[in-house]
């Protein structure tokens, strides 16, 4: 369990989730390869969504599915739970079928609201963190029945895991084309598998900053330079690695 910042703990990025809590959320347009629980302590939290005609989501609690565009925002204290699709497919599953952004309802609201109130005081503790994340993650889970990609796929999600795995060998050890393969991928992942090498290598140099400066982990994830991380993580997660660091809940 990695903490994103060692002298206010804000953050925790786990194997199968990331969880941030901060004064107030405001992201960019971009698109995350995981499944988004945004949670607005004081306030409502907002998707913008730029699809034809565009789309404006509010609630207190607001999931978003992987893969989608969009932009955050919500002026208050906020929780944003970020969870890995594969390690996780029931919670994406569950985002995916309700179509796009949407808030919680019912409930499942109640749940969730009603677990950040008993915890309030203690947002900033990464075991805190680690617990509501599961506990939020595990109801969500209960909602949506499981799904499984192709096996030939997994066997490349498996290898692909690692930021200097070669993506042209995990393509070959598939046993079926590259086109084949790709089109497999895209249907059971949401993404391209080069977008998928590159979220992982995201995710690495993120975990690798707990304990790094930005270059630092950059470089330990193999982008090639500061730019290249920072380019990447923004266009991602709608923030800047610095940006992800600063306005941490104390």
């Amino acid at each position: 369990m990695g903490r994103l910042n060692e002298t206010r703990i804000g953050a925790v990025i786990a194997e199968a989730f990331a969880v941030r809590a901060s004064t107030a959320m405001a992201s960019t347009l971009h698109a995350e390869h995981g499944a988004a629980v945004l949670i607005g302590l004081e306030s409502d939290v907002t998707v913008i969504v730029p699809e034809p005609g565009g789309a404006v989501v509010r609630g207190r609690v607001v999931v978003v599915p992987p893969d989608r565009w969009h932009a955050a925002s919500s002026p208050g204290p906020t929780i944003g739970l970020l969870v890995d699709p594969e390690e996780m497919p029931r919670v994406a599953s569950y985002a995916r079928l309700r179509g796009g952004a949407c808030p919680l309802e019912g409930r499942l609201l109640a749940r969730v609201e009603a677990a950040v109130a008993a915890h309030r005081a203690s947002l900033s503790r990464p075991e805190v963190l680690d617990g509501l994340a599961r506990e939020v993650a595990a109801w969500l889970a209960r909602e949506s029945p499981p799904r499984a990609p192709d096996r030939r796929v997994a066997r490349v999600l498996e290898a692909l895991r690692a930021p200097g795995a070669d993506r042209r060998l995990a393509i070959a050890r598939a046993g079926i084309s590259e086109a084949h393969l790709q089109a497999l991928f895209v249907r059971d992942v949401g993404l391209p598998i080069r977008t998928f090498q590159l979220w992982r290598r995201l995710l690495v140099a993120l975990a690798a900053f707990a304990r790094l400066d930005a270059t630092g982990a950059a470089h330990t994830a193999g982008f090639a330079d500061l730019a290249h991380f920072s380019r990447t993580c923004r266009r991602m997660l709608g923030y800047s690695p610095t940006e992800l660091r600063s306005g941490l809940m104390e």
